[in-house]
């Protein structure tokens, strides 16, 4: 498994490799027909037994977190630089296009590859302490997707592209090979309910008495304060704890088109959001009885 930092959370059994020269040293040994790249030294090492490579960019990558996106779909065009700012982004689109133009390189029984475009995926949520706090109204749109379902994406990329290895290209309005897949959960969902909602399945309950609202003004003028005096006390160096960009990201609306997902891949998710969220919760529970078990054990 690779892991750029691997010393929490190990499986017992797994090797992990942190290195573009161990990638190249398992693959020259393995020879794997199929990959899945989520994260990765290089974007892209030339396998000649690979034949489908399923990409995990991100939709930040035609997205500059700052205005909103309301249904986009995959035909916007990818921003460059100074556009979106954070490295994340700008790697993502740089390894995405690099992918995407290796596709059919060597001919239709060569490498076929794909990029999914997934919205801020939900694993095991923990609560933070701040589920009372909101900033701005409370109403504006955002699509995330449960891990699990986005695997499921990943697998049916994959397929797809072992179906259409061999083959000429189908034609546009049906082709999966070189192009790219918004992938979400298919469900919009207001976007301080849902953080609300990522504290409830661990006994967190918020009524709607207890909600602060910060405006959006006083938000970006304590963005403002922030960041300048963060940068003045670390001569640059320094992270503020409150950001322009968070400020837009949690009062915008942001949401994707998934048809394209469901017409080509024929994606369907598996789990809902509120499924989505009881699973961590569940997760979240067990580890804190564990760790209590443990404070009773060693005291």
């Amino acid at each position: 498994m690779f892991a750029v930092r691997s010393s929490r959370n190990r499986i017992p059994g797994i090797t992990y490799i942190s290195s573009a020269a161990e990638v190249e040293a398992v693959f020259a040994v393995v020879k794997p027909k199929v990959i899945l790249h989520v994260a990765c030294p290089d974007s892209t090492i030339p396998q000649p037994s690979c034949k489908p490579f399923v990409n995990t960019s991100t939709s930040s990558v035609y997205h500059e977190n700052l205005t909103d996106l309301i249904d986009a779909d995959e035909n916007l065009p990818v921003l460059q630089y100074p556009a979106p700012k954070r490295v994340y982004t700008l790697t993502k689109a740089e390894a995405e296009a690099e992918i995407l133009a290796a596709n059919r390189e060597n001919g239709d029984s060569s490498m076929l590859t794909v990029s999914l475009r997934p919205a801020t995926a939900l694993e095991h949520a923990i609560p933070y302490g701040k589920a009372k706090l909101q900033m701005g109204p409370r109403d504006n749109l955002y699509d995330f997707i449960y891990i699990s379902n986005l695997v499921d994406v990943d697998v049916l990329a994959a397929e797809a592209l072992v179906q259409a290895n061999g083959k000429p290209p189908p034609p546009p309005d049906m082709r999966m090979d070189g192009e790219s897949f918004n992938a979400t959960n298919d469900e919009h969902v207001k976007f301080w309910e849902f953080q609300r909602a990522i504290a409830a399945p661990v006994g967190i309950l918020v009524k709607d008495d207890e909600i602060r609202v910060i405006p959006v003004w006083v938000a970006l003028t304590m963005a403002t304060i922030s960041e300048w005096t963060t940068w003045i006390r670390t001569f640059g160096k320094g992270r503020p704890i409150v950001t322009h960009e968070a400020v837009h990201l949690a009062t915008i609306n942001r949401t994707d088109s998934r048809e394209k997902s469901k017409r080509i891949l024929g994606y369907k998710p598996k789990f809902s959001m509120s499924e989505g969220l009881e699973i961590p919760g569940i997760w979240f529970r067990e580890e804190a009885e564990k760790e209590a078990e443990g404070r009773e054990t060693s005291g």
